[in-house]
């Protein structure tokens, strides 16, 4: 700064030429500084403020605090402390999550909460350990579930037949005759439907394993950044390969393959197209998500492929006393099979014809029900004659 004000005066500057730098040079010094006075006149004035410089920067130096190995080992201890306490009960309750064993979520969370911290798993093997065990126990309802379709293909064509009867009717006498008749018919075979209902309780405990997961992701829980395992070592973080993403649709692609979770699903030609096209469009939407919520996704579709190839084992369906499917053939006059659109159209105008059936019979009962009730208030009625 001094060394280009000489230079552009060409001799050795006034005290007025070296002010407005000397200002500047004290307040960027420090209040410290602002004592020290130049002189132009001597030549070693500029000497002895650099090494007053010098000597308040050195002494400044030593006045700071330094990190010496125990403030390092304290700082370690701390982050130690921090994971000890995740692997503690309770912990999840602490950052607001697992508040209660009755809502879904937190119950799904409290429960990984307890296999993490008694087995001793890291995160990615908790996911698996508690999908696989939510599986084994809706397994014995997929049992009621695959027999029951079982005693339903026996009697198919029956049942084909008396529910066209039953569409068709208009009249309600005899249409609960035939109900009956249907009733009767599914109760000498052993059929109870309510195990048809089985594929949709799973769906509630699917949403509460993907929110839950999902929220401890987010957060993210301590320890699911670090207890990943093979390509996907941070959970929280999106699968950087889409690895778990096609394993996951692989899995659904065979399941619709071979007849479903049940094994004994019969699907045509065209909703195994569907089935088959239907998974591989959840790569790009699953692409986003966390690791660990598509670990769940992969590792539940891998159960549900081990679980059709045993249900459709004859020796376990014999061992689990599961009937077996019969397949009959196409009748003659039923003609091509029907598209997928065609039959959703063909379908929803069975339904319109239904509902107006429906509709015309109630019509016929109210009007029959008001016959009847101003027939016994005419029966009512005395006719009484004058002497």
């Amino acid at each position: 700064m001094f060394r280009s004000a000489i230079l552009r005066a060409g001799k050795v500057p006034s005290r007025a030429t070296f002010q407005p730098q000397l200002i500047r040079f004290q307040q960027s010094a420090g209040a410290g500084f602002v004592g020290i006075r130049f002189k132009s006149s001597d030549s070693s004035s500029v000497a002895d403020a650099a090494a007053d410089v010098t000597s308040k920067l050195s002494e400044i130096q030593t006045q700071l605090p330094s990190f010496d190995e125990s403030t390092i080992e304290a700082v370690s201890q701390l982050g130690q402390a921090v994971g000890d306490a995740s692997n503690q009960i309770g912990y999840l309750s602490s950052i607001g999550m697992a508040k209660s064993w009755l809502w879904p979520p937190d119950l799904i969370q409290n429960v990984m909460e307890q296999v993490h911290v008694y087995a001793g798993l890291p995160w990615w093997a908790t996911i698996c350990v508690t999908t696989v065990l939510a599986r084994v126990l809706l397994f014995p309802l997929y049992v009621k579930y695959s027999d029951t379709l079982g005693r339903t293909s026996r009697i198919k064509p029956e049942m084909d037949k008396v529910n066209a009867d039953l569409m068709s009717c208009s009249d309600t006498t005899k249409a609960q005759q035939i109900a009956m008749k249907r009733k009767k018919l599914l109760s000498e075979n052993g059929i109870k439907n309510r195990y048809l209902l089985v594929p949709v309780v799973q769906i509630p405990i699917a949403i509460s394993f993907f929110t839950s997961i999902r929220e401890m992701c987010i957060y993210p829980v301590d320890g699911l950044a670090t207890q990943g395992i093979a390509w996907f070592q941070n959970l929280t973080l999106a699968d950087p390969y889409l690895g778990l993403q096609c394993l996951t649709a692989a899995m659904f692609v065979a399941l619709a393959r071979k007849g479903g979770e049940s094994g004994a699903q019969q699907f045509s030609p065209q909703m195994k197209k569907v089935f088959t096209f239907l998974p591989i469009l959840t790569i790009p939407v699953t692409m986003n998500l966390s690791a660990g919520v598509v670990l769940y996704l992969a590792v539940n579709g891998v159960c549900s492929m081990i679980q059709t190839l045993l249900l459709r084992s004859e020796s376990a369906r014999k061992f689990l006393n599961i009937a077996e499917v019969v397949h009959h053939p196409t009748p003659a006059n039923q003609g091509p099979q029907k598209g997928v659109f065609e039959s959703f159209r063909e379908n929803i105008q069975k339904a319109r014809d239904q509902a107006e059936k429906r509709a015309t019979m109630k019509e016929n009962d109210d009007k029959m029900k008001d016959l009847a009730k101003k027939e016994k208030e005419n029966q009512r009625i005395k006719i009484v004659r004058k002497k």
